[in-house]
């Protein structure tokens, strides 16, 4: 082999393995960038599927608490329409009281309200047709230590019951008033008794 032969030669073999070098620092250098690349995009894909995961367990969450929210409202709206419902039937029932039941009634509301001291009861014109001769006997034979009372001839615009005048001041005494004044008090108790289990 000449010298020229070997001096290529030297150059061939010096020149393949600095390829060889260079190929291999280029896959080594490739395999870290891929390496690095799939641990990048293995982090990002759990973080991913963390974070949604999170948002899902989060919009339940939020959809469970509107749905509770609006359950509780839908049984409130409900258990306050059966409740006043009863409260109407009753007192629908009582105006249709028969006359002895309805004016034992209103002897009842009188020595309930009676005040001491003398008063006037005024009742609509349908009651004063229908009184009985004895009511008011049968009211101040009650009172008769702390006042009395006298049923007016004269009839008012009232539905029912009726209305003591003590001259200062009057007592009202119609259904409508006794009902809406223990309004709340007959709630509470009709939605103890009826919905106790349920609270």
């Amino acid at each position: 082999m000449t010298g020229l032969e070997k001096i290529i030669s030297k150059i061939e073999t010096e020149s393949k393995d600095n390829c060889e070098k260079i190929i291999n620092q280029a896959k080594s250098q490739s395999e870290e960038i891929i390496n690095k690349a799939q641990s990048e995009a293995s982090a990002k894909y759990s973080k991913i599927i963390s974070d949604a995961k999170k948002e899902a367990e989060r919009k339940i969450a939020v959809a469970k608490s509107s749905a509770e929210t609006i359950t509780r409202t839908k049984y409130l709206e409900v258990r306050n329409a059966v409740v006043n419902d009863i409260i109407s039937a009753s007192y629908e029932e009582i105006e249709n009281f028969d006359d002895e039941k309805y004016w034992k009634l209103l002897l009842k509301l009188c020595l309930k309200n009676f005040e001491t001291g003398e008063c006037v009861m005024y009742l609509n014109q349908r009651d004063l047709t229908r009184l009985p001769a004895d009511f008011e006997d049968r009211i101040n034979s009650e009172i008769y230590e702390n006042g009395a009372v006298q049923v007016s001839k004269k009839s008012i615009d009232i539905e029912n019951g009726f209305i003591l005048d003590y001259g200062d001041y009057e007592i009202n005494c119609t259904l409508k008033a006794v009902f809406d004044d223990k309004l709340e008090e007959l709630r509470d108790l009709l939605s103890k008794h009826l919905f106790s289990s349920q609270t």
